[in-house]
């Protein structure tokens, strides 16, 4: 039941929606770190492929989802789960330079 609910958390459009991703897309898809994933930046978004910034660039893109939430009154993300979330994002992050 946890994946169907993830599953579908990840195909639904919110906030700053883009086209939906398949979960096979995503490295890692049945990890517990992509569980902290999916369940933290499925709130607002479909949470984007790792690959979309570098590793450098990640830590950054995870402060501002923090004060988005924080300026949206929702609950802010544990701190345990930001170092899952750098930790899996950084691992699988794009190669290239940020654009």
């Amino acid at each position: 039941m946890r994946a169907e609910v993830l599953l579908l958390a990840l195909l639904v459009t919110a906030c700053e929606a883009g086209p939906a991703k398949q979960l096979s897309e995503y490295p890692d898809s049945s990890s517990e770190a992509f569980n902290v994933y999916a369940r933290n930046c499925s709130l607002c978004h479909a949470p984007p492929l790792p690959s979309m910034h570098t590793a450098i660039a990640w830590p950054n893109v995870i402060v501002r989802m923090q004060k988005h939430r924080l300026n949206r009154s929702m609950a802010p993300i544990a701190t345990a789960d930001i170092e899952v979330l750098r930790d899996y994002l950084v691992a699988h992050a794009g190669k290239g330079e940020e654009g």
